[in-house]
């Protein structure tokens, strides 16, 4: 049988895999296969098999990674990868198509909203003569509730601690004391601030803030009484506390004594002071009363109003935005796989080509050594059934059982492979126009949607939407020197700005 190419594939080493001596002498005994039979026997199919399947596998360890025909149908999967781009494009497409559907409804509606909130807002300003001011207020609300208690907090300490010490009932009945005097200022105090405190400057739609006036001044001076009078008590308290007997009960004259000797107490230092802090904490909780919105009524609610749909809008918007750029990015991605794909696929079939060309001498002579091995193999088995049997062998077995089986040589892989390069070269190319004019289509595509589509949702919904208010009313040397505008009345949407663009989402992109 000659030397041995392959070591682990010889002929008895399949006698011995496959028992081929012991199998072809049980089936001589039966006189199988029969003398007329013109079909290999089950062992010897099996033994084709194998030496088929080992050709095929020596073929990709010497021609490399899949054999020339692993191949022949590269053009075609060119081909199809060559349509895919437009596919892509159209998922994109109905991606973003689904994403406007969603919001475009709701973003709509929240723009109306802007739109109404944005006339009655500066509708508010024209009418009040507010043109000159922005909205100034705490936009925090647990920090405009900490100083409430910090005002509270500093009153019923300083309170207690001094009445504590002269109260006959010890600390339990200062602390009480002046926890009911503390929220009396500080309520009083709040309360002031943030009524008719806000209406004495309050001009009213068209110069009527006189009619407010009539009320608000007498409110302010009958709430200031209120707080000269809880500070005069809480002095006339202390007072009358040091001056009682421990076992006496807590004064109750307290009024009276306000009435007929008001000033009484301010000889005692702890009275005075007393008096003096429930001013002064009285006067804070008027001012953080008036400030706890804008000091001018009406103001800070419309401001809220026009800011809080402009941000709904732009919450929406940057949702969309989010939407499209994440399959923007899907798209890109399998594109980028796509060009992947077919760079590797072509790369593959150049290595298996510069392979098939080093190595066509080992695989010619390898596959005809394969080949001899089988014959032998199926000698083996015939041998041992001639053997055992005692009728006359079938003819086929003066055959060569190989005789179908004929693996194409180097030369013949190679014109394939060339074949196959030749197609590949000119179906890459096409689908590399394909990804190009894609690729321009979906950046087209995906620019034209801010640009085109998602601005004009956003259209005078600004991040300075406020500072732009104020200049449309500026009469200073800036809008002198601006391009003359006809003044208009309040419209049902929202003026033109032109000093600035809508809200461009190019930059998100760009932080992205």
């Amino acid at each position: 049988m000659g030397g041995r190419a392959i070591s682990n594939l010889t002929a008895d080493q399949l006698d011995s895999e496959l028992k081929l001596s012991e199998r072809g002498a049980a089936d001589g005994r039966k006189n199988l296969p029969a003398s007329g039979d013109d079909q290999l026997s089950a062992v010897e199919a099996m033994v084709v098999s194998r030496i088929d399947g080992v050709i095929g596998q020596r073929s990709n360890e010497i021609l490399g990674v899949g054999s020339g025909q692993d191949f022949t149908t590269l053009p075609q999967d060119l081909e199809t990868l060559a349509g895919e781009p437009q596919t892509i494009l159209t998922q994109f497409r109905a991606k973003k198509a689904r994403a406007q559907s969603a919001v475009g409804l709701e973003l709509n509606n929240t723009h109306s909203d802007f739109a109404r909130a944005y006339r009655d807002y500066r509708a508010f300003r024209i009418q009040h003569q507010l043109t000159e001011t922005e909205p100034s207020y705490d936009t925090v609300f647990w920090r405009k509730v900490f100083f409430l208690a910090l005002l509270f907090t500093v009153e019923v300490a300083a309170n207690g601690w001094i009445i504590g010490q002269a109260s006959p009932g010890g600390l339990v009945q200062g602390w009480t004391t002046a926890l009911m005097i503390s929220v009396l200022v500080v309520l009083t105090g709040s309360l002031i601030g943030a009524g008719p405190w806000r209406y004495l400057n309050y001009r009213g739609a068209d110069g009527n803030g006189a009619v407010h006036r009539l009320w608000a001044v007498p409110s302010v001076v009958i709430g200031g009484l209120l707080l000269l009078l809880f500070a005069f008590y809480i002095a006339h308290y202390r007072y009358a506390l040091s001056h009682s007997d421990l076992d006496s009960p807590a004064p109750d004259n307290i009024l009276s004594s306000i009435a007929s000797a008001p000033f009484q107490p301010f000889q005692q230092m702890e009275s005075l002071l007393l008096f003096i802090i429930a001013l002064l904490i009285g006067i804070f909780a008027v001012a953080r009363g008036a400030h706890w919105d804008d000091p001018y009524p009406g103001y800070g609610p419309r401001h809220r109003r026009m800011e809080g749909a402009r941000e709904r809008a732009q919450e929406l918007a940057l949702g969309l935005s989010q939407e499209v750029d994440e399959a923007k990015q899907d798209a890109d991605q399998a594109l980028a796989e796509i060009a992947q794909r077919s760079t590797a696929s072509v790369g593959a079939l150049r290595q298996a080509i510069a392979r098939t060309q080093d190595n066509a001498p080992i695989w010619d002579f390898q596959v005809l050594q394969i080949l001899s091995e089988g014959r032998d193999a199926i000698e083996i088995y015939r041998d041992a059934n001639r053997e055992a049997r005692s009728g006359k062998a079938p003819s086929y077995f003066d055959t060569d059982a190989f005789e179908d089986v004929e693996p194409p040589s180097s030369a013949e892989i190679l014109e394939s492979l060339q074949t196959a390069f030749a197609r590949a070269t000119n179906n890459i190319t096409a689908c590399k126009s394909q990804l190009a004019g894609a690729r321009a289509q979906l950046e087209a595509e995906y620019h034209s949607f801010y640009d085109d589509e998602l601005t004009p949702f956003l259209k005078n919904i600004e991040n300075n939407a406020t500072v732009n208010v104020r200049s449309e009313f500026d009469d200073g040397p800036a809008a002198k020197r601006a391009a003359p505008r006809v003044e208009e009345p309040v419209s049902d949407e929202p003026p033109e700005e032109p000093s600035r663009g809508p809200l461009s989402f190019k930059r998100l992109r760009g932080q992205r």
